[in-house]
């Protein structure tokens, strides 16, 4: 996925062009957008993009990237409008499918580029995809080659291809029954945590793929609670996985307003085809104990005075 940005904005935007992309964006974008003059163009309380600065930002850029879903609270960008400004303007768009393949049709007639990401759909690790429409063409970042159309020099990884094409394959078949069936038990999820007093979910009266919930629970650390319900059997994340770990509020969160004491108190339930209703169960029989205990603890208690005052 990584990968992918990095050939769709380099291989079309050269150092010193205009990108313009959303606030929200996964940080492998903004890494492609290094040596380019970047516009950001923000989002409101529930992480949608603000589409009239957008079409203001877009004349004269070389490049539009903005991602089909975000990856930390799964917000759905509303590609078909973005791509009808963008070729009212001339600009070619790019979006970072990775969080949205698999859970949702690919917006192939809408996007001159996408990636996708193999591990996010059941596929192997390692391995990605940029599908390009047909007359493009891009610079290529790895010379040394006539591999994958001159694109990409170096022996194919031909079992991560194989590996990719086979869960795209399995994706889409099951697409019209996972969908709902996701969706149907991340309500049930997101029901539960709303049951607890002080909780907040980002995005809520947005559109969403239909396998991610980002919430946060006023007066708890959202690392503390990632352990916690880890010692229960129940894997969550804060933030972007590519960032979990680190101590910093969620770019993310504090680009929609969510200030840094509620954006640090955010975690990520992610959803997916071994996902049953029973572990769902569990979870919201699990989780208002398991927040109350977080809250309870003194040093958290004194820590959240602190980043609150």
């Amino acid at each position: 996925g990584t990968e992918s940005d990095l050939l769709a904005v380099r291989g079309l935007a050269p150092e010193g062009s205009r990108v313009v992309v959303s606030s929200v964006e996964h940080p492998a974008v903004f890494g492609a957008c290094e040596g380019r003059e970047v516009v950001r163009i923000g989002v409101d309380g529930d992480g949608l993009l603000d589409v009239a600065a957008l079409a203001n930002a877009l004349p004269g850029a070389a490049l539009c990237s903005i991602m089909a879903a975000n990856n930390e609270t799964g917000v759905l960008s509303p590609l078909e409008e973005i791509a009808g400004l963008c070729r009212r303007n001339g600009v070619l768009l790019h979006t970072d499918a990775v969080q949205a393949a698999g859970k949702m049709p690919l917006p192939l007639e809408h996007a001159d580029l996408i990636s996708l990401s193999a591990h996010k759909i059941g596929g192997p690790k390692g391995a990605g995809l940029l599908w390009i429409r047909n007359g493009l063409a891009l610079r290529a970042l790895q010379p040394g080659g006539h591999q994958e159309r001159g694109r990409r020099g170096g022996t194919e990884n031909v079992a991560g291809i194989v590996g990719l094409a086979e869960a795209l394959s399995v994706a889409a078949a099951s697409l019209p029954e996972e969908a709902p069936r996701l969706a149907a038990l991340r309500d049930r999820l997101q029901a539960a945590a709303e049951g607890i007093p002080r909780s907040r979910v980002a995005g809520r009266n947005a559109p969403r793929v239909c396998n991610t919930l980002n919430v946060a629970f006023e007066g708890c650390d959202g690392e503390t609670l990632l352990t916690a319900l880890d010692l229960a059997g129940i894997a969550v994340s804060t933030g972007s996985a590519c960032s979990s770990g680190t101590l910093e509020p969620s770019p993310v969160l504090l680009a929609m307003g969510h200030p840094p004491h509620l954006a640090r108190a955010a975690i990520r339930f992610s959803l997916w085809r071994g996902t049953t209703p029973a572990q769902i169960d569990e979870v919201c029989r699990v989780l208002p104990d398991v927040v109350e205990r977080c809250r309870s603890r003194p040093d958290r208690r004194e820590r959240w005075r602190g980043s609150a005052s």
